[in-house]
Parts: structure tokens; sequence; C-alpha cells
């Protein structure tokens, strides 16, 4: 095998390898796509998705057997919630679990024959709630608001029944809740689901499309049987050949990133309670740190297709095992040891802490520490490997 020989005047290194790689992005529609086009449709997929930031309107079926001015109230108070509409107001049980069935309705409110009398003699009906706890979101909703409401109204019944009786307004409430619990919500007290998922899924994409754009971008070496060109033009040296290629990529998504933040912090207006420079810090080793996985990949599979397929098992999952929506306290050790191989765990994890909780930077530094191992041990680990392929022509022009 001949390497290639450059005149004289072919500067090699990392520049020349990095301007390389700048006009195989800039003559290959599958990079804009990849990097700027479908990142960027993703993130105001979301965005539209979550901008109300609570669910609101979710639509349910009542049934209402008393027909009472208390139970019209109750029904009154239902609709006024902002996350609860009366869609429906049906005659049986039969329309309502149908409603459920079909997904027009979220829930079933069973309002009972005789409530108002009940009430009034003091025996205690029961309102039945029927919803739907395959849809985990709604039903925690309506489930806690379906609650509120009911002991918002038992508790405005049970007080005006006392004072009738001579209590004072003061001593009637304390007789209603003897004992109160004094909540202080000290993270995100307007329960937004901007602040709890939108910080992480944005992050999450972002991950997507940093490792398969590594992916493609060194596999397409071996893929095109370009390898060789790649690596002479450094100089001969694997780590120069993977800096340059890296470079245009690395600066690419760490701005992509900073772009992520900004509309994090300024458009979505959640207010950055930690350390900015420290995000802005774990922003770019966490794109280093993803991109070198991607060449760990490439590495150990050996060809483009099988390294892509490869990313997609990664990075598909990755948002399950990062302790967002299941805490990884409770998932057993294989899943608490896959969610520490995964990049994303760790930058989610300091990103929750500075925007979100406002802890201390000491704090985040083992955070820090990892990413930055990430994005330096897998090299190592790799990159010599990936030299002995790139001057090998058996593992080029592979499917």
């Amino acid at each position: 095998m001949n390497a290639t020989v450059y005149p004289p005047a072919t500067r090699t290194g990392v520049l020349p390898v990095a301007r390389r790689e700048i006009r195989r992005v800039l003559s290959r529609p599958i990079y804009p796509m990849l990097m700027l086009a479908l990142p960027v449709f993703s993130f105001a997929l979301l965005w539209a998705i979550f901008h109300q930031q609570v669910p609101s309107e979710l639509p349910v079926a009542v049934l209402d057997a008393d027909h009472s001015a208390l139970s019209r109230r109750l029904v009154r108070m239902i609709d006024a919630t902002r996350t609860m509409r009366v869609a429906y107001e049906i005659s049986n049980l039969d329309q309502g679990e149908d409603l459920i069935r079909q997904g027009k309705a979220y829930a079933l409110l069973v309002v009972p024959v005789n409530l108002d009398r009940d009430v009034r003699r003091g025996t205690g009906p029961k309102v039945v709630c029927h919803f739907n706890a395959q849809f985990l979101l709604p039903a925690s909703i309506i489930r806690r608001d379906v609650r509120a409401v009911v002991g918002t109204l038992s508790a405005g019944i049970e007080v005006r029944m006392r004072e009738s009786r001579g209590e004072s307004p003061s001593a009637a409430l304390d007789h209603v809740e003897p004992i109160r619990v004094e909540r202080h919500t000290l993270f995100n007290p307007e329960l937004s689901y901007v602040t709890f998922l939108l910080t992480a899924l944005l992050p999450t994409m972002l991950q997507i499309f940093v490792l398969m754009t590594a992916v493609l971008a060194f596999g397409s070496e071996l893929r095109d049987g370009t390898a060789r060109e790649w690596i002479d033009l450094s100089g001969g040296g694997i780590v120069r050949a993977a800096v340059g290629k890296l470079l245009p990529h690395s600066i690419h998504f760490s701005l992509l990133g900073l772009g992520m933040l900004a509309c994090l912090f300024v458009v979505v207006r959640i207010p950055p309670k930690g350390s900015v420079p420290l995000v802005v810090l774990a922003t770019v080793l966490f794109v280093m740190a993803v991109q070198a996985v991607g060449v760990l990949l490439v590495t150990i599979f050996m060809n483009l297709r099988m390294a892509s397929s490869a990313a997609a098992f990664f990075s598909g999952p990755a948002f399950a095992f990062c302790g967002i929506t299941f805490p990884t306290i409770a998932m057993p050790l294989l899943g608490r040891a896959w969610g520490a191989l995964i990049p994303l765990t760790h930058y989610l994890r300091l990103l929750q802490e500075q925007a979100i909780r406002g802890a201390t930077a000491a704090s985040s530094l083992d955070e820090i520490c990892i990413l930055a191992a990430f994005a330096v041990v897998l090299p190592a680990l790799s990159l010599w490997r990936l030299g002995v392929l790139a001057r090998d022509e058996r593992f080029w022009r592979r499917a």
C-alpha cells in the first residue's frame, strides 16, 4: 500500500484537515440536514408542544345523577379549573367508558344520587372519578385537581355548617382542618413542564445529532475509501487527523448548544440560578464527549452502517436512563450503570443543578470531570485502532 505523496507546497496538519472537512460538509446534503435543519426543527417542535407550560383544558366527562344545586356547583368548579374542561355531560356509565376507551375523555366524574341530601345529613357521599392511568401525566393532573376541587367544596360546606351552629369562622376552619400541611415549593413553583421536560429534551435531541454526525464523518471515510487521503493530509498522525475532522463539527454544535441555552434562558425565560459559565463549559464538554462516543462506535464496528445502528441504539433510549422522568436511585444496578455510561446523564444533572436548583459551582465539578473524562479517555482508547482501520484497505468500502 503506497501512501499518497503530496508536493512540497501542500500543507499538512490540523487546519488542512478541517478545511477538507468543511468542504465535505458543504458538498453533501445530509450534513446540513443533521447539523442544522433537523436540530432547529426538533427544537421548534418541542417548544411548540410544551409552550403552554402546564397541560390545560383536558376533556372530561361528567355523569350528574343528582341534578341539585350542589352537584351543578361541583361541575362548574371542575370546569373552571385550568387543567380540565367538562366536554361531555352524559346520562349513563357506558357512555363515559366509551369516551375514555376512544380517547375522547381523560376521566369520568360520577356525582351520586342524593348528593345534596346526604351532605346535609352528614353521611359522607362519595364522588367517584374514573381515569385512565395509562396516560400518566393527564391522570396525575386530573387526580390532583379533582381532589383539590372536592376538598375545597367539602371544606366550604363544613365551615358554613359549623358557622350556622354558632362557631366563629376561625374555629370552624380549625375543626375542619385540625392539622395543616405548610408546603414550600423550592424549585419550579409554577409546576411548569417547560422547566421539567424541555430543559431535558432539548439536550437529548442535541445528543442524537452530534452522535450521528460524528459517526457519519468518520464512518464515511471508511465507506468511501478516502481514509488514507484524510490521514495523509494530516501529516500521517491519527490524532491530528481526528482533531481536524472534529474541529468544524465541535465548533458548530457547541454554538448550537449555546443557542439552545439562550432559548431556555432568554426565550423560555427559565432564570439560571447557578453558574452560567459552568453551564457553558459543560455544554462544550458534552458535545466533545458525545463525539468521542461516536469515534469509539466507528472503531468498534468498523463500518458506517453498523456504527450508525449502534449510535441509534445508544442515543434512542438514553433519556430513559437519565433520571429525569424516573429516579435513578430506584433503577436496578444495570440501569444505573447504563445511565452512568451516557454523557447525557451527567450533562442533564449539571444543567438541573445550575439552571434550576442554583447549586454551588463546586457541587457540579464532579459532572464536569466526568464529561471531560469522556472527551479524553474514549479517544485515547479508540484512536490508535482507528488509525489502523484508516490505513488498511480491507476495512474500506464496506456497506
